[in-house]
């Protein structure tokens, strides 16, 4: 299941790092529609949170930040493939997400070269889910443009493994 960007190509007009209210009200649409295609995925509650994954890259992976951190008990696992927390850097983001975030598996990625995610704002993510909670991997690639790269899809696929063991699921 993957929702659609009502602009193609755009979840939301400005840059992740930009003031949350110059995004809104498309962020708050945006994350509606995912939790939409996580309810329909989930089979309408047939399927728990740990059978559920949410990848994105770049708005995308913001926005599966987003997501997680609004309804921290919808899916079991996250792959952020180069994303950034919503929002001006060193925001209260504990305050859009006052829940825990254990037993939340995040692989989480970025570059330190990438001109639209910093990496910075990748490794305040990872401080933040940590903080909350969640078990992160997080991997930062030297010299990596903004792109997902072979090593990331191979990265994320060892990652969706170890997720299938634990939770018993055969391939």
């Amino acid at each position: 299941m993957v929702p659609e960007a009502e602009t193609p190509g755009s979840w939301y007009p400005g840059r992740f790092w930009d003031p949350r209210e110059a995004n809104e009200p498309y962020l708050s649409e945006a994350v509606e529609r995912c939790h939409e295609a996580v309810i329909e995925a989930s089979e309408y509650g047939r399927l728990t949170p740990d059978r559920l994954v949410i990848v994105g890259f770049s708005q995308g992976a913001s926005l599966a930040l987003e997501y997680a951190l609004r309804h921290p008990t919808r899916v079991g696992s996250l792959i952020v493939l180069t994303g950034g927390l919503m929002g001006v850097p060193g925001s209260d983001w504990k305050a859009v997400a006052p829940q825990s975030l254990a037993g939340l598996r995040m692989l989480l990625t970025g570059s330190d070269v990438d001109d639209w995610i910093p990496e910075e704002s990748t490794h305040e993510a990872a401080r933040l889910f940590r903080d909350l909670g969640a078990d992160v991997q997080l991997r930062v690639y030297k010299g990596r443009p903004h792109i997902v790269s072979e090593d990331e899809i191979e990265e994320a696929r060892s990652f969706l493994s170890r997720i299938q063991m634990t939770a018993g699921v055969k391939r």
